[in-house]
C-alpha cells in the first residue's frame, strides 16, 4: 500500500493547475484528460500518481501494466485505487533522437514491447481492415475528408493482401520525444506515459508514429532489420499497412476529440494532407 506519510506534488505549473480546477468545476474537463503527480518520501521522488477522469480508464491502464509485467522499458505498477494509478518514479534524462546511440536504444524499446506475447495473424482474420473501413466512413460523415479522398483511401486499403501477416499484442503507441526517458539506472529507453501502453493492438503502430515524428527513413530501416533478426520479419513486410493504419487512426482520434471537446475541427487542411500522403 502507498503510505499516508508520502507527499504528493503536481507536475504542472500553478497557472495550469488553476485552469484545470476551473474546468472541472464548470464540468468542461475533457474526457481524455488526467493529472500527474509525483509522490515524495522524505524529499525523494518514489512514485508517479496518475489521476484519470474516471475509474474505467484507471482500471484499463492498471490492467495493461499488470499484464505487461516488469520491464526496464516501462514504469512498474505499484497500486491502483478508484481513478488513480501509482507507478514507480523513473529517474532519467530526456531522450534525444540525434544522440549517437539513441536509435539503438529506441530499437530495444520497440522490440521489448513487440516481443511480449505478440500473436501473428493474417490481415483477413485480424479485424484491422474492418476498423479502418469504419474510420474512413466516420471521417467522411464528419466532413473531415471528401468523397474523392475517402474512395481513394478505401481503394488503397483494399489493395493490401488478405494473407499478409500482422502481429497483435503490446505496443507503445505515443513515442513522442517528451514521452521517452533514458533511465539513469539501466541506460534503457523507458516509455513513461503509461496510458499509451497498448494491449491487444496492432504491433508496430508506435514505430510508425516515431517515423512520422522523429525517426528518419534510414533509422527506421535499421530498426526493422532488427525486428527481422529477432524473428519478426512480418513487422517489416507489413510496415506499409502499419503506417497506413497508424495515420488513419491518429487523424480519426484527433478529429473525434476536437469535435467532442471543441465542437469543431482544427486545421482540417493538415488532416487532409496527412491522409492524402498515404495514396
Amino acid at each position: 500500500m502507498i503510505e499516508t506519510k508520502l507527499v504528493e506534488r503536481s507536475v504542472y505549473p500553478i497557472r495550469r493547475r488553476v485552469r484545470r480546477a476551473a474546468l472541472r468545476r464548470l464540468g468542461r474537463w475533457p474526457r481524455g484528460n488526467y493529472d500527474v503527480r509525483v509522490v515524495y518520501d522524505a524529499g525523494t521522488p518514489r512514485f508517479k500518481k496518475i489521476v484519470f477522469n474516471g475509474v474505467t480508464e484507471a482500471r484499463r491502464v492498471a490492467g495493461v501494466l499488470a499484464s505487461f509485467g516488469e520491464s526496464a522499458h516501462a514504469p512498474r505498477l505499484r497500486a491502483h485505487s478508484g481513478n488513480a494509478v501509482w507507478v514507480d518514479y523513473v529517474d532519467g534524462r530526456l531522450f534525444q533522437p540525434d544522440a549517437a546511440d539513441a536509435i539503438a536504444r529506441a530499437g530495444d524499446c520497440f522490440l521489448a514491447f513487440a516481443q511480449r506475447h505478440a500473436i501473428p495473424i493474417s490481415l483477413a482474420e485480424s479485424g484491422y481492415r474492418q476498423q479502418l473501413t469504419a474510420s474512413l466512413a466516420w471521417l467522411r460523415s464528419a466532413s473531415v475528408i471528401d468523397a474523392t479522398l475517402a474512395h481513394a483511401l478505401q481503394a488503397r486499403l483494399a489493395a493490401f493482401a488478405d494473407d499478409m501477416t500482422v502481429r497483435h499484442g503490446f505496443d507503445y503507441i505515443d513515442p513522442i520525444v517528451p514521452n521517452l526517458l533514458i533511465r539513469h539506472d539501466t541506460g534503457t529507453v523507458c516509455a513513461i506515459d503509461v496510458k499509451n501502453i497498448a494491449r491487444d493492438g496492432l504491433v508496430g503502430v508506435g514505430l510508425a508514429k516515431a517515423h512520422a515524428r522523429w525517426l528518419a527513413d534510414t533509422e527506421l530501416d535499421r530498426i526493422l532489420d532488427r525486428f527481422t533478426e529477432q524473428g519478426m520479419p512480418d513487422i517489416a513486410s507489413a510496415y506499409d499497412f502499419i503506417r497506413f493504419y497508424e495515420r488513419i487512426a491518429r487523424v480519426t482520434d484527433q478529429a473525434s476529440r476536437e469535435i467532442d471537446n471543441r465542437g469543431g475541427l482544427r486545421k482540417r487542411a493538415d488532416k487532409i494532407a496527412k491522409l492524402g500522403s498515404l495514396i
